[in-house]
C-alpha cells in the first residue's frame, strides 16, 4: 500500500485532466485497497477521457468491489465501447447477481460484438439460471460466431437442463465449428443423458474438435448414455448407426485419439462385423 501522500497524489491525476498521468493513476490503483482508493475510482467512471473510464472499470473489476456493481452497470451504457466492456468484464470479476439483468440486456442490444462477447462470459460466471433466456436467444440469433460460442460457454457453466434443446440445436445446425465445440461441450457439463442422441450424432462431424467434445460429453455420461447409443446402433439411418458404433468404441475400447480422428467411414463400419 502506498504511503498517505503517495496516494493522494495519485488520487489527484486520477481527478486531473492529464489524461496520461490519469490513465497510469487508475492503473496503480487497482491494487490499493483503501476505501479512498475505491471512491477515487467509482468517480473516475465519470472522467472525460474514455480510456480512463475504461481503465477505472478494470481496476474496479481487480478489487472485486461488489459496491461498485451498481455504478459499472450504469456504464454498460456508455458512449464508449471500451467502457461497456471493461465494465462488463468487471462485473464478471465481481459475481454480483444484481448485474444479471444489465449484463442480459447488454448482451442482446449491444452493437458491438466484443462488448456483447464480454457479457455472456460474464453471465457465465455469474452462473444465474434466469439468464438462460438471453443466453439461448444469443445462441441462436447472434450475428458473431464469437458471442454465440461465448453463449454456448456460459450455458455450460450455469448446468442447468433447460438449456439443452437450444444447445442440441446449436450443435446441429450452427455454421461455426467453435460454436458446435462449445455446445457439446456444455450439455456434457449439463449432465443429462438424454442428450446423447445429438451427441451422437455429432461423431459425424467432420472436425475432430466437435466430434471429440462430443464423445467426452458422452463419455462424461457414463452407463446413463448407453441406453441410447445402443437404440442409435439400430436406427434405420445408416449415418446414425455409424455414429452410434463410433460411441460405443470410444465407450468401450482404448485407442489413440490421433489415429481415431483419421479414421474413414468405411474403416469405422469395418470394425464390426455384422455391420450392414
Amino acid at each position: 500500500m502506498p504511503d498517505d501522500r503517495l496516494l493522494e497524489q495519485l488520487m489527484s491525476e486520477l481527478r486531473g485532466d492529464d489524461r496520461l498521468r490519469a490513465r497510469s493513476a487508475a492503473r496503480q490503483l487497482a491494487r490499493v485497497s483503501d476505501t479512498r482508493a475505491l471512491h477515487a475510482l467509482l468517480e473516475a467512471l465519470q472522467h472525460s477521457d474514455h480510456e480512463v473510464r475504461a481503465l477505472a472499470a478494470n481496476a474496479l473489476g481487480i478489487r472485486s468491489e461488489a459496491s461498485a456493481a451498481p455504478a459499472l452497470v450504469e456504464c454498460l451504457r456508455d458512449r464508449s465501447r471500451h467502457v461497456r466492456r471493461a465494465a462488463a468484464r468487471a462485473l464478471g470479476q465481481i459475481g454480483t447477481a444484481q448485474a444479471e439483468r444489465g449484463l442480459a440486456t447488454c448482451l442482446l442490444s449491444d452493437e458491438n460484438n466484443f462488448v456483447r462477447w464480454e457479457a455472456a462470459r460474464a453471465l457465465g460466471m455469474l452462473a444465474c439460471a434466469t439468464s438462460i433466456p438471453e443466453l439461448l436467444q444469443a445462441l441462436s440469433a447472434d450475428s458473431n460466431a464469437y458471442v454465440r460460442y461465448a453463449a454456448a460457454e456460459a450455458l455450460g457453466q450455469i448446468a442447468d437442463a433447460s438449456a439443452i434443446d437450444g444447445l442440441e440445436h446449436a450443435l446441429a445446425h450452427d455454421q461455426s465449428d467453435i460454436v458446435r465445440y462449445a455446445a457439446a461441450t456444455a450439455l456434457g457439463q449439463i449432465g443429462d443423458p438424454s442428450a446423447t442422441p445429438a451427441l451422437v450424432r455429432a461423431l459425424n462431424h467432420p472436425n475432430t474438435h466437435v466430434w471429440h467434445a462430443a464423445a467426452e460429453a458422452i463419455s462424461a455420461f457414463e452407463e446413463a448414455s448407453m441406453a441410447y447409443v445402443i437404440e442409435g446402433l439400430l436406427d434405420h439411418q445408416n449415418a446414425v448407426r455409424c455414429a452410434a458404433l463410433k460411441a460405443v468404441l470410444w465407450l468401450s475400447v482404448e485407442y489413440d485419439d490421433e489415429e481415431a480422428a483419421e479414421q474413414t467411414a468405411g474403416e469405422w463400419k469395418s470394425l464390426w462385423g455384422w455391420w450392414n
